[in-house]
């Protein structure tokens, strides 16, 4: 388990580094879109209602991937010793937000509208819900395996 708790920090940690460097660009203007859809009201609200109902979504939904029955039993089936079903569902969950979460960032400075900021912050105190700890692997994996 302690190699997919360290696949998983990694991953975590680069897709947080990507968005960190998003930001910094944006902050010190090395983009040259910032603001360019800013007069663009009409897909300023769509973009703005779609990320907002993804955000909604799959906010829950990552967080209590572990509980559907579909997922438990794909990573029951698994008998590897790495537990690479367990590793990808637990990628696949923490992709869910935070790819969200970078795509909010882009939109952020493309249209220079802070509900996207907002929904990114959102999303990234969300994923300290699901920060993939030794404990927190072994406790889920654990109970996923007593549920049986």
């Amino acid at each position: 388990m302690k190699q997919a708790v360290k696949i998983l920090t990694i991953n975590y940690f680069i897709v947080l580094a990507f968005a960190l460097a998003i930001i910094v660009c944006g902050e010190n203007d090395w983009f040259n879109n910032v603001g360019i859809m800013h007069d663009n009201k009409s897909s300023d609200f769509m973009m703005t209602s779609l990320m907002e109902i993804i955000t909604i979504c799959l906010i829950p939904v990552s967080l209590r991937l572990f509980k559907f029955k579909n997922v438990r039993n794909a990573i029951l089936s698994d008998n590897t010793e790495l537990h690479s079903s367990f590793i990808a569902w637990a990628i696949i969950r923490l992709d869910m937000l935070q790819i969200p979460m970078i795509v909010n960032a882009i939109l952020y400075y493309m249209y220079m509208n802070v509900a996207f900021g907002y929904m990114g912050i959102i999303l990234f105190l969300a994923s300290f819900f699901i920060f993939p700890t030794l404990e927190r692997c072994n406790f889920e994996y654990e109970k996923i395996k007593g549920e049986q």
